[in-house]
């Protein structure tokens, strides 16, 4: 009788033969999740808001790679409109025959004191952040569910979902909060299904935005001083794509539910 062969570390970390859509992957954040998905293994659909960015990205990705099949396919979404969310979730089952994987980061920020925030603007905040969260949530968990094969979402949640950490992002904060709670009521409710939903908690995270923002606003918030990360530094995307890569991965094939705060330590400090 012959021993059952071991898991490697690549096929544990690894998403090999696996298909995810990465929302929000025109730049930052999704774009690094995208590129470390795909060379994880992973069929990747670069899902934004700008098209222009996806191709960008997409090509990036496929650049270089042999055999004809590319890895990285391109898509335009708004992920606050019910239909092209849908439209995204067909284009991926057809083009690539299911859905394993989906990353939730498209997200939409823009600092406004309180006092001042117009209804408008709380609204479209809400409408991406949370309930685009919950249509690519829902789309994902209808596909994985008929296939019987299971799955993994990743939520990117943020730190200030748990706590006010820079002023002036009240609307911001409180769309993630609902993102923390649709993350683990759909946890528990697919759990019978082998569908797993976790949450990534960035702190601060060096992309070009949240440099401008430091920039426009350089003393309105703990975030901003770089002595509040115990770790020495802001996050790059890279360290946040590796933490969604692991929650997608078999590693993670016991973890669902969980608030996952990749920060540095600020949640500590």
């Amino acid at each position: 009788m012959t021993d059952p062969v071991e898991p490697t570390l690549s096929s544990l970390f690894g998403l090999h033969g696996k298909t995810a859509i990465v929302t929000g992957a025109g730049a930052g954040i999704g774009k690094s999740i995208a590129r470390v998905f795909a060379s994880a293994g992973a069929r990747v659909v670069v899902a934004d808001l700008k098209g222009d960015l996806a191709q960008a990205v997409a090509a990036a990705i496929n650049a270089g790679r042999s055999g004809p099949a590319a890895v990285a396919l391109a898509a335009q979404v708004d992920i606050a409109d019910e239909e092209s969310v849908i439209d995204l979730f067909e284009l991926t089952v057809r083009t690539f025959g299911g859905l394993d994987v989906l990353v939730n980061n498209a997200g939409i920020y823009e600092h406004t004191s309180f006092l001042e925030t117009p209804a408008e603007k709380v609204h479209r905040v809400l409408a991406v952040n949370t309930v685009g969260t919950y249509l690519c949530m829902r789309e994902a968990v209808k596909r994985m569910k008929s296939a019987g094969k299971g799955g993994a979402i990743v939520n990117i949640s943020s730190a200030a979902s748990l706590a006010p950490v820079i002023l002036d992002n009240n609307d911001y904060g409180a769309s993630k909060a609902g993102v923390n709670n649709l993350t683990q009521t759909v946890a528990l409710e697919f759990a019978p299904d082998q569908i797993r939903v976790n949450a990534v908690l960035p702190g601060g995270v060096a992309t070009e935005r949240a440099a401008s923002s430091v920039v426009h606003k350089p003393a309105r918030g703990p975030m901003t001083q770089p002595d509040r990360f115990p770790l020495g530094r802001m996050a790059t995307p890279e360290d946040i794509a590796l933490a969604v890569l692991f929650l997608a991965s078999p590693a993670a094939g016991y973890i669902t539910g969980q608030l996952l705060a990749v920060d540095g330590g600020f949640q500590v400090s």
